[in-house]
């Protein structure tokens, strides 16, 4: 039915409601909301295009009026109150004396869709259930749209002197960004409260203490978005629904949880690689002698000494960080999207054995508690490798399922692993990982042990995927050139010197927690 005076409510479209509801899977939220005749239902859903061959974002806002008995009329509508409905913003965006609201926005992420997103269909989100973005007062937010790669970093550790200064405060920081947003926080965050003496730990712990953590609730806009799919694999939509749509529905609708977490100790010596955009001079092919040179934008490589670094994805060693590094190196990134493949076709090609030590410290958790039941070292039964990957979450990518047994939260760090394989056998691994996860179950042949004692040395063993729970992971690279000691902790790539050694371990500590859907309930609560 439509709405009798639909020019007097501010904020409604007019031209909507004749022209039905959207499909579910495109809903956020329904809001009731008060007018002269009673009350309307707003459904607001997210409209995706492409333009221009990227794709394009907006919020559509459509309306329907109740009955004089109360009641719903349209069907369709009841079910998406039922499924859809909020009446206030949740207790996590409502700021005000005891809470602080941040919204960061990474402009740089995935294919830098974020500040479009937040312009187009956040801002207007907010604000229909009653938030600004003026940073002062009752329910507003802080807004802060980063201007380099350090922005999120610099936030975090400013978001830790906030907290120490005003202990009763909790802070809600709603990030448009990937999984490196999501690290950046981690680590510098983390980093500020190394030194305390009383850790927020999963056993034993204070429920305020943990609810003094900050909340992160992120809109999965980067390339991977790793932890977003790997925490929302298992929730039941009430209709299939782009990642978006369900990263809004968990920020409206979502409830808190803590953030597991792992730590990889370097050995002296180690050091981080990047490449960041500068300006060089090139020679210059005016005729003007006065011009002898011109200006270009080229790369340049950062190093810096590393000890440690805190993770949530993946911690890895062999083709997955070689992957990772190379593509982000001078030689391919001038290829655009298409070096990823390139790097893939020519490491497939070589197929690297990489020499190395790999020692495992296999654990289990203990119900309710989540604490850690650690054993012995195990030293794998071979010292050349393909393929070394930690990691406590489910999924790489959407499709990309490396780690079945994961499930949301359950923190337990999990190693994949194999050994030297050709290019086309490396292939048939991963893309039996898109296919489910079944190449965890994958073996072929036999092969003999390369183990470097002597009584493993002419073993024979069942060769395939490894795949088992660890508390913790030690890996010694022995190669000479640098080019293969390059580790991955999410996204990061970090340098080792030969014979030194990268520790892995899952930690009981909580630095963070993490915005979930409603279905999701962590191992730990």
């Amino acid at each position: 039915m439509p709405i009798d005076n639909p020019a007097d409510e501010p904020g409604i479209s007019q031209d909507v409601t004749a022209a039905g509801l959207p499909n579910p899977e495109d809903v956020i939220c329904v809001l009731k909301k008060p007018v002269s005749t009673g009350h309307v239902y707003e459904v607001i859903a997210l409209e995706q295009e492409e333009r221009d061959g990227k794709p394009s974002f907006s919020l559509r806002r459509y309306s329907r009026a109740r009955n004089d008995g109360g009641g719903v009329e349209d069907v369709a509508l009841q079910s998406l109150v039922q499924d859809f409905g909020i009446h206030d913003p949740p207790p996590h965006l409502r700021s005000g004396p005891q809470r602080r609201v941040h919204v960061l926005v990474s402009t740089h992420s995935g294919t830098r869709l974020s500040l479009p997103f937040h312009n187009d269909v956040l801002a207007p989100l907010l604000g229909a259930i009653g938030l600004t973005a003026s940073g002062e007062g009752q329910n507003s937010y802080q807004l802060l749209i980063t201007q380099d790669a350090a922005s999120v970093s610099n936030f975090a550790r400013g978001l830790a002197d906030q907290i120490r200064r005003e202990k009763d405060v909790e802070h809600t920081v709603v990030l448009l960004s990937g999984d490196g947003g999501i690290v950046d926080i981690l680590n510098s965050y983390a980093s500020a409260y190394e030194d305390d003496d009383e850790p927020t730990t999963t056993t034993g712990r204070d429920a305020e203490e943990l609810r003094k953590l900050p909340l992160i609730a992120v809109l999965p806009l980067g390339t991977g978005n790793a932890l977003f799919h790997s925490l929302h694999k298992t929730v039941k939509a009430p209709a299939a629904s782009p990642d978006l749509v369900q990263g809004l529905r968990t920020l409206l609708r979502g409830s808190a949880a803590p953030l597991p977490s792992f730590k990889a100790v370097f050995p002296a010596g180690s050091r981080t690689i990047a490449y960041s955009e500068t300006v060089v001079d090139a020679p210059s092919t005016g005729a003007d002698p006065a011009n002898t040179t011109d200006t270009s934008p080229g790369l340049r490589e950062q190093a810096e000494g590393v000890t440690h670094l805190y993770g949530v994805v993946v911690a890895s060693y062999g083709f997955h960080s070689q992957l990772v590094w190379e593509s982000d190196t001078p030689a391919y990134r001038r290829h655009g999207a298409k070096r990823f493949q390139m790097v893939a076709q020519e490491l497939l090609k070589e197929s690297h054995a990489y020499r190395a030590t790999v020692e495992i410290v296999r654990s289990t958790t203990t119900g309710g508690g989540g604490e850690a039941v650690v054993g012995s070292s195990e030293r794998l039964g071979r010292d050349r490798h393909a393929y070394v990957l930690a990691t406590p979450v489910s999924n790489l990518e959407k499709t990309f399922c490396i780690s079945p047994a994961s499930r949301p939260l359950d923190g337990q760090l999990r190693l994949v692993h194999f050994g030297p394989v050709d290019g086309a056998k490396t292939m048939e691994i991963m893309m039996a990982a898109y296919d489910g996860g079944k190449h965890v179950d994958m073996r072929w042949g036999r092969a003999t042990a390369q183990g470097q004692d002597e009584e493993n040395r002419d073993e024979e063993v069942d060769d395939g995927v490894g795949y088992e729970a660890i508390g913790e992971v030690r890996i010694t690279t022995h190669e000479e050139d640098a080019r293969w000691r390059k580790v991955c902790i999410d996204g990061t790539i970090v340098e080792i010197p030969t014979d030194g050694c990268m520790v892995v371990s899952k930690e009981t500590r909580r630095h963070l927690r993490i915005l979930v859907d409603e279905s999701i309930r962590s191992p730990i609560n």
